[in-house]
C-alpha cells in the first residue's frame, strides 16, 4: 500500500487536474487510516510529505520506481497476473487495484494471501538470473565466468541456488529480447531484483 501510494504520488506529479494537491495531501492520512502508518520508512514519509512539485530528482526517481515494486508485490499477493518480462509495469492500474485513497483498501490488507512459496521463489530466482545474465552480456568473455560464479554463490547464500534449467530459462528470456529491449529492461529488472531480495 505504501509503495502504491508513492507510485500514485508519482502520477500526481505529472497530472494536470484541479484536485492533484488535495489527493497528494490525503495520501499520508489514508495510509494511517488503513493501518500502514507505523510501516512507513522515514524517507517514504519525507516523499509523501513534500508538497507537490517539490520532490528532489532522487526522490522523483524513488517514487517513479515504487510502482514497479508495488506491482511485483501485487503479483506475490495474487492481486494481478504475471508481469511482462520485456516492459516496465503498467503503474496506472495501481490506484484501482489497491483502492488508493479508499477505505476498502483495508479489506485488501485483511484478505491478502501469498502465492505458493515455490512459485514466488522461482520467480525471484528468474528475475535475479535475468538481471545477472544481462550484466554478463556487457563484459568480456573472460569476466563472464567470474560473474557466473559470483551469481551462483550469491543466490546459493540467499536460498535461491540456480539449477542448469533456471539458467537456461533466463537465457531464453533474454534471447527473446531485441538489443534495444535488453538495454531498456536493465532499469526495471534492477528494481524487481531489489524487490525479490
Amino acid at each position: 500500500m505504501i509503495l502504491g501510494a508513492l507510485a500514485f504520488r508519482n502520477q500526481l506529479e505529472v497530472t494536470e487536474h484541479p484536485q492533484v494537491n488535495e489527493f497528494a495531501q490525503r495520501l499520508l492520512p489514508w495510509l494511517n487510516e488503513i493501518g500502514c502508518g507505523d510501516e512507513i520508512d522515514s524517507f517514504q514519509l519525507e516523499q509523501l510529505s513534500t508538497p507537490l512539485g517539490q520532490l528532489s530528482d532522487s526522490q522523483m526517481t524513488d517514487v517513479r520506481w515504487a510502482g514497479e515494486k508495488a506491482t511485483f508485490f501485487c503479483w506475490m499477493l495474487q492481486l494481478r497476473g504475471a508481469m511482462d518480462e520485456k516492459s516496465p509495469a503498467d503503474q496506472s492500474v495501481l490506484p484501482k487495484l489497491l483502492r488508493i485513497l479508499r477505505p476498502e483498501a483495508k479489506e485488501i490488507l485483511k484478505s491478502a494471501k501469498l502465492r505458493d512459496n515455490e512459485e514466488i521463489v522461482e520467480n525471484c530466482r528468474h528475475i535475479m538470473l535475468v538481471r545477472r545474465l544481462l550484466q554478463e552480456i556487457r563484459v568480456e568473455e573472460s569476466a563472464r565466468k567470474v560473474l557466473r560464479h559470483l551469481t551462483t554463490q550469491k543466490l546459493k547464500e540467499i536460498g535461491l541456488e540456480p539449477s542448469k534449467e533456471a539458467f537456461e530459462r533466463a537465457s531464453e528470456t533474454i534471447a527473446r529480447m531485441t538489443p534495444k529491449e535488453r538495454h531498456d529492461v536493465a532499469g526495471f529488472y534492477f528494481i524487481r531484483d531489489i524487490a525479490a531480495i
